[in-house]
């Protein structure tokens, strides 16, 4: 019996809002949240999507997350902005953060925004890429609690920081850089997790130093290796300079896992007017250009096509928008728990029910 199955994403999205508003989240950032959840789960990044809501509730249940945030301007001008987000859901405060670039890159050709007092908030790339839908470069980081050692260290120091650089296109899909600075996302260790799988070797080590393949051996205690080694680490100590150090935010131990405690995470957004440099029509083609060349590349032997970074992930969504998202099935059981515990309405459920093992 397959563990994972497809529900449509509308259903996912409709559920999710439900469950959250629940939770006495207003309307609105619910719908944030579950749009966040369910596009990475398009994209394939499931280690991004619906599975992290029930660590989002249980959060919200022992009071770690503020359920209607007071998110404030605490110093800004033309085009800087830091933002405390008062403890709540990260992506109701990086909506808040994307909106404000939006608002004030109208008078500006750049807008920086820093920002504390946040949790975790999805995959880096859903806000790059809203900023790039209006002929915007757009950048998004975050920093995480620590989970990687300094090269040479024995200690988990830096967290796995992610970082997404979007950028817009005419013709083709948009260039969307998305990593965290770890040879794989903590995500994709939950994701094993959930799915009762083993991680392929050279992901981390266990408590003591030792390389695993078992996820459990990696969320109590392991670690995860740096991508590229001190390239990794020291990307993930810039975004956190750039998220946590210039907002006054948390370090180190100061951040918090998901549990019953505020995560305390901090968050950074940049956005480039592409007009402040060209027409963004001669940009984008131009862009569309350099793809082609790229993807003209003669090929290695076995391989049958060259890909731009974000190019697996727009295909994915393409497919997946029709076919459905896939779910673990705990997953699935874990949000028909949700659902029935708070009461919700049967024909919600419905699609789940149809999935589910129970």
């Amino acid at each position: 019996m397959t563990n994972t199955s497809n529900i449509q994403s509308e259903d996912v999205e409709a559920l999710c809002t439900e469950i959250l508003k629940k939770q006495n989240i207003p309307e609105r950032d619910a719908l944030i949240t579950a749009k966040s959840l369910v596009d990475a789960d398009l994209n394939g990044i499931s280690s991004h999507g619906v599975m992290r809501l029930p660590l989002y509730l249980k959060c919200l249940q022992e009071t770690a997350f503020e359920s209607n945030p007071q998110i404030k301007i605490v110093k800004e001008t033309k085009s800087t902005a830091l933002l405390d987000g008062g403890n709540g859901l990260g992506q109701v405060v990086s909506q808040k953060a994307v909106d404000l670039i939006l608002e004030k890159i109208k008078e500006t050709e750049i807008v920086a925004i820093s920002v504390r007092n946040s949790n975790h908030f999805g995959a880096a790339a859903y806000w790059a890429n809203h900023l790039q839908e209006h002929n915007i470069i757009g950048i998004s980081a975050s920093n995480v609690p620590p989970i990687m050692p300094a090269p040479g260290g024995a200690e988990t120091r830096v967290g796995n920081n992610p970082i997404s650089i979007a950028i817009p296109t005419d013709k083709e899909a948009p260039i969307i850089l998305d990593m965290a600075t770890s040879t794989v996302p903590f995500g994709k260790i939950l994701n094993a997790k959930s799915k009762g799988e083993l991680i392929p070797e050279g992901w981390a080590v266990n408590s003591s130093g030792q390389p695993t393949r078992n996820p459990d051996e990696v969320v109590n205690g392991g670690s995860l290796f740096p991508v590229g080694g001190p390239k990794g680490y020291g990307l993930s100590v810039i975004i956190e300079v750039l998220s946590a150090l210039l907002s006054d935010g948390a370090i180190g131990s100061d951040i918090k896992v998901l549990h019953n405690t505020p995560s305390n995470v901090s968050h950074f957004f940049l956005g480039i007017r592409i007009d402040a440099f060209m027409d963004p029509t001669t940009f984008k083609s131009k862009v569309s250009n350099y793809i082609q060349f790229i993807k003209s590349s003669k090929l290695a032997e076995g391989v049958e096509e060259v890909y731009l970074p974000g190019e697996l992930e727009f295909r994915r969504k393409e497919k997946n928008v029709s076919g459905g998202v896939n779910l673990p099935i705990s997953v699935i059981e874990e949000l028909i728990a949700f659902s029935e515990a708070m009461d919700l309405d049967e024909g919600l459920i419905k699609p789940f029910y149809q999935v589910s093992t129970k």
